[in-house]
């Protein structure tokens, strides 16, 4: 297993913890919004929102904070945020089993492109070079200029995080802007693609969001992926051809006010509480306090500050995850570490270290492969040169058994008999609205 030294892009986003973004945002009362009658009331989600560009970005919310399988979360118009401890994390919401969409609305989005991950493509999160390579591959796959078209795909994603955030007071380098860039996206998974029945309509899929340029207005925004499966869960402005598509997810049709903790089938979505998660107002449905968002600075007498993320949290039997452990102390740190918590997966519940040879800020990646299925906890935790331990930091990882049916990787050949519509763009932030297919 190869290990990648400090990286320095992970560093800034581990440092820039407590600054806000000035902004529409900023002048919302107690972080709620009327555009849509929900709040951000979780610490750390509130952090995050504003360490990651606001509702420019994120949307407006559009649920309360809720329990989805043993995760708080809460839903914003184009992700949905989950916390697990101290760390905060983005659901992948086009991943397979949540909401592998194709078709919303009229519109027909390109399935994943396998052809991308050929020979000396995605880069190798464990490789030396990793951010040198990564931006080069996205630069490539997502184009500004397509057949003609200003698409701006490439500029959209590199303009994503504000640089006032990841670099306060400071020259951006544009290596470690597209890197908290994709922490947003992920990298490109399709190519540019038009719509069947609308070729001024022009999408390109990424791990975590699908890319939307309209030629009549000459603008590119994100689809409102997360709003979509909220209309799924709640059958709430749900159109005909995502719903067909969705019909047998085990997330179609779950939220109902008459259930026990709203949940129509819980043994679907085991631990989950959906009491009025998607009702506006304030007010969680959290059946435990949330944990304090992580701080910015360690008190001298505390242990480090740490956290854990991985690239996807759910994978499938003998897939690879690349688990990235941060830690800052102002004391110096020894090593930071990580193991899985009795998972029955042998890579997973050894030890894994790294030394920080005395660094106030610290992070190592690991890339491993995962063969036992189930839902494991990974536990990061750091040591100071004063032999001060930080308390353990978890993270929840999903495993799936392996598929015995390849998932399809191109888009449905079926074409819309009605024309796609601008909606699930409305403007970067735009408030959800009900909405009919012409």
């Amino acid at each position: 297993m190869r290990r990648l030294a400090v990286l320095s892009a992970f560093l800034t986003l581990a440092a820039v913890a407590t600054l806000a973004l000035p902004g529409r945002e900023a002048e919302a009362q107690g972080q709620c919004y009327q555009e849509t009658g929900f709040c951000i009331e979780n610490p750390a989600f509130q952090e995050y929102f504003r360490m990651r560009g606001g509702t420019r970005i994120l949307g407006y919310p559009v649920s309360r904070s809720f329990m989805l399988e043993g995760n708080q979360v809460q839903f914003f118009q184009r992700v949905v945020l989950q916390q697990s401890g101290n760390s905060v994390n983005r659901l992948n919401v086009l991943d397979r089993d949540v909401m592998p969409m194709t078709r919303a609305n009229g519109s027909v989005f390109p399935g994943p492109d396998t052809s991308l991950g050929g020979a000396g493509a995605i880069p190798d999160p464990s490789s030396p070079d990793y951010a040198d390579r990564v931006i080069d591959f996205v630069a490539r796959h997502a184009p500004n200029e397509w057949n003609g078209r200003p698409v701006g795909f490439f500029d959209l994603f590199r303009g994503t995080v504000p640089t006032e955030i990841a670099f306060p007071g400071q020259t951006p380098n544009p290596g470690l802007v597209t890197l908290l860039n994709m922490e947003i996206w992920g990298v490109p998974t399709s190519q540019p693609t038009p719509d069947p029945s609308n070729p001024g309509f022009i999408y390109q899929r990424f791990q975590r969001g699908i890319m939307h340029y309209r030629a009549e207005q000459n603008v590119t925004e994100g689809i409102l992926v997360a709003d979509y499966l909220k209309s799924v869960m709640t059958l709430r402005n749900l159109p005909g051809d995502l719903a067909e598509e969705m019909r047998g997810s085990r997330y179609f049709g779950q939220y109902d006010p008459t259930a026990p903790n709203w949940v129509k089938r819980p043994a679907e979505l085991p631990n989950t509480n959906m009491t009025n998660a998607f009702e506006p107002g304030s007010g969680g449905t959290v059946t435990a306090p949330p944990a304090a968002a992580p701080p910015a600075v360690v008190a001298p007498t505390g242990g480090p500050a740490v956290s854990i993320q991985v690239d996807d949290d759910t994978i499938d039997a003998g897939d690879q995850v690349a688990i990235t452990v941060i830690a800052r102390d102002a004391r110096g740190l020894d090593w930071i570490a990580w193991e899985g918590d009795d998972t029955d997966d042998a890579e997973l519940d050894r030890e894994h270290r790294f030394d920080c040879n005395g660094q106030t800020e610290c992070a190592s990646v690991w890339t491993v492969r995962v063969t036992e299925p189930g839902t494991h906890t990974l536990n990061a935790s750091a040591m100071t040169t004063d032999d001060v331990r930080s308390e353990l930091m978890p993270l929840t990882l999903r495993v799936r058994e392996a598929s015995a049916t390849p998932v399809p990787t191109t888009q449905p050949t079926t074409v819309p008999t009605t024309v796609p519509t601008a909606v699930p763009t409305s403007g970067a932030g735009a408030a959800p609205t009900a909405t009919s297919t012409p």
